[in-house]
């Protein structure tokens, strides 16, 4: 016997507020933010790896603070956020500065809360690293993460990454 009572809050529409959040939600004093892995622009690669990353209320809400392009900036974010001293970091699976099979290596990339999207680093695949798809982690100012191709046997990599 179910007792709980679902609300939807916002319903993703493929437009340009993106589509498909596969990551989990961070809470930031009272707002949400999360990520897209597609939409967000209507000039994706073939694939859709685009997406978005978006603030939300709790009471619906919803901004989009980027809009990733899916080749230089990167594409398909789909790990979650995580923020530090005001800035959210995070990474995604495909595009950035370097090409590997599939659209890109993936790229680290952080936001402000207003919207000013940086890549912090392009995956170069091979020893670098490939398709950073799990989130990160921040120890003592560095950012730790894992990728989840290449290496000395591609079969992955953790990597640190000072902002």
């Amino acid at each position: 016997m179910l007792h709980g009572k679902e609300t939807v809050v916002h319903s993703f529409g493929y437009g340009t507020d993106g589509a498909d959040p596969v990551a989990s939600l961070i809470d930031v004093n009272g707002t949400f933010y999360g990520t897209t892995a597609y939409g967000g622009v209507s000039n994706c690669d073939v694939y859709g790896k685009c997406g978005t990353v978006f603030s939300i209320t709790p009471s619906g809400n919803e901004s989009v603070l980027h809009r990733f392009g899916g080749a230089q900036d990167g594409g398909a974010p789909v790990a979650p956020l995580i923020e530090v001293n005001g800035t959210l970091y995070g990474t995604t699976a495909y595009g950035g500065a370097y090409s590997c099979s599939g659209g890109g290596c993936g790229t680290i990339f952080s936001v402000t809360p207003s919207g000013a999207e940086q890549v912090l680093h392009s995956f170069r695949g091979g020893t670098d690293g490939i398709s950073p798809d799990a989130g990160l982690i921040e120890v003592d100012g560095t950012l730790y993460g894992t990728t989840f191709a290449g290496g000395a046997q591609d079969v992955g990599t953790v990597f640190e990454i000072t902002p």
